[in-house]
């Protein structure tokens, strides 16, 4: 029986080979790397929207890296001094993202990155965690569940809740298959589904899935 309270669980994630963080590791092994957030950025083509900080002596060499890696949809830099970037990166099919939308987990940010390996810190239910780390292993992602224990976090505070309407959305949009990959259900089909036109229904999903996926501790 699962304890009504949440829990707080680390785990430590291999991004897949073909993505360019990977690339990066393998090229220049002392790299420091924090991800400050991740969202979908464009639903209808599946592209995801992250914020990243990299922090290495070679610098110049890992953006032109990044920028010309074919898994990158689009570059742009933030801020940049001698040993640090900040930038904005879209990439294709975030299905690390989606996993964590359709279970229900949130993620405390930032994300810390060390040797191609993502360490996440996650609040859900006991329940949403295991799910979400079955997904995993059906999808052969390879993970590691470092600790798990019940969280001193409060997850259902304002900032977390969705109204009525948000959770009548997020509901259809998840039994839909809309977080599937690939996609059971498009974004106009479901927009029409919830009679809304397909800008207010991306609008309301990118608001829903901020309180869903970005937790502050």
């Amino acid at each position: 029986m699962d304890s009504p309270k949440s829990s707080l669980a680390r785990i430590r994630i291999k991004f897949p080979d073909q993505i360019w963080i990977s690339e990066i590791f393998r090229k220049f092994h002392d790299v420091r790397m924090e991800i400050e957030h991740f969202l979908p950025y464009d639903f209808e083509n599946s592209i995801g929207n992250s914020i990243i900080e990299i922090f290495h002596h070679s610098i110049d060499l890992i953006i032109d890296e990044i920028r010309n890696h074919k898994s990158v949809i689009e570059f742009s830099v933030l801020e940049k001094e001698e040993t640090r970037v900040k930038f904005n990166v879209k990439t294709r099919d975030p299905f690390l993202l989606y996993a964590i939308i359709k279970c229900g987990v949130l993620i405390n940010f930032p994300v810390r990155v060390r040797e191609g390996y993502a360490y996440w810190r996650l609040v859900s239910s006991r329940k949403s965690i295991d799910d979400l780390l079955t997904l995993f292993e059906q999808k052969g992602i390879e993970h590691t569940l470092l600790r798990i224990g019940t969280s001193p976090y409060n997850v259902d505070d304002d900032k977390n809740k969705l109204t009525l309407n948000e959770s009548t959305i997020l509901n259809n949009a998840i039994s839909s298959g809309f977080f599937e990959i690939p996609r059971k259900i498009s974004l106009e089909a479901l927009a029409n589904k919830l009679g809304k036109s397909k800008s207010a229904l991306s609008v309301t999903l990118r608001k829903i899935i901020k309180k869903k996926v970005m937790f502050e501790m």
